[in-house]
């Protein structure tokens, strides 16, 4: 179950970078983002409804809902989707690959929940690499806006700062209501950012930005989230943040096949090496023991 859960939010969120594009035609980030997360979240309500949950969160869940609230669904996406307006999708998934190493860093060095072994970290550093291969400038790519690649490197950031909090707070709360209170919270803050900076901004619905929205909203939200939820509970936070690394290939695959995008030679070492690296960090020697998770609270 755990390896499908995993192919699963790979293959979803690979294809989001491209989604989160056809939403921006027409709409402004922050009102289609906060769009997104408000469907997403009608969405996760109407499961607790009926799957007769209590409402009710932990005191530590309370804390992971506000940190994921406000940081992963609000600000980071936020500074995704801007992002996404200024540089090409590509770069922005090169900067959210980064989230693995700070990801380890904190575990190591700040939550202390795992330890940066050299295999893990060299992994990391492989994958890292062949990401960049993968989407390295090419032909004026290269003088991108500065400003939206640092917003994709901060929104990398504190994504992997989330993903360390949920590690450590959310195991006991059901992941319906954790992210329906947290999407739920991104969702405001996101429309409350619409409403300060994209009142005068013109809106054009078309099929494409609609469907995409709907797209990003149940897949790419509900479908996605819930099982990212189980991939923290039942995996380390660094291996769940491998993810990241595999986004690109997918992306790459699905440019090849939906849209006959050839892969050159550049392009096929960029995937070696990143699977070479997820390989590296994620699979255990034979007979040594294995990776700790986060404790439980």
């Amino acid at each position: 179950m755990i390896p499908f859960l995993y192919a699963l939010v790979c293959l979803i969120w690979g294809s989001t970078w491209l989604a989160i594009k056809f939403g921006l035609e027409g709409v402004p980030p922050f009102l289609g983002a906060g769009l997104r997360f408000t469907l997403a979240a009608a969405i996760l309500w109407a499961l607790v409804f009926f799957a007769g949950l209590s409402p009710r969160l932990t005191p530590r869940g309370r804390r992971a809902a506000v940190i994921a609230g406000v940081l992963g669904f609000g600000v980071c996406y936020a500074l995704v989707y801007w992002a996404e307006t200024r540089v090409s999708s590509g770069l922005v998934a090169v900067l959210c690959a980064i989230a693995p190493l700070v990801t380890a860093l904190l575990t190591a060095f700040v939550a202390r929940t795992e330890t940066l072994s050299p295999r893990k970290a060299a992994g990391i550093a492989i994958g890292i690499i062949g990401v960049v291969v993968l989407f390295r400038p090419r032909e004026g790519v290269a003088s991108a806006d500065s400003l939206g690649l640092l917003a994709a490197f901060v929104s990398s950031v504190g994504a992997a700062g989330n993903l360390v909090a949920q590690s450590l707070w959310s195991k006991k709360d059901d992941a319906r209501v954790l992210n329906a209170w947290s999407m739920s919270l991104g969702a405001a803050l996101l429309l409350g950012l619409s409403f300060l900076f994209e009142r005068g901004a013109v809106v054009r619905w078309t099929p494409a930005n609609v469907g995409a929205i709907f797209y990003l909203a149940v897949l790419g939200s509900v479908v996605a989230f819930l099982s990212y939820y189980k991939l923290i509970r039942a995996l380390p936070a660094t291996q769940v943040s491998m993810i990241t690394l595999i986004f690109p290939v997918v992306a790459v695959l699905l440019g090849w096949v939906v849209l006959g995008e050839r892969l050159n030679a550049d392009a096929g070492f960029g995937i070696a090496m990143i699977m070479g690296g997820v390989g590296l960090a994620l699979v255990k020697r034979k007979g040594s023991s294995p990776a700790s998770a986060a404790p439980a609270a």
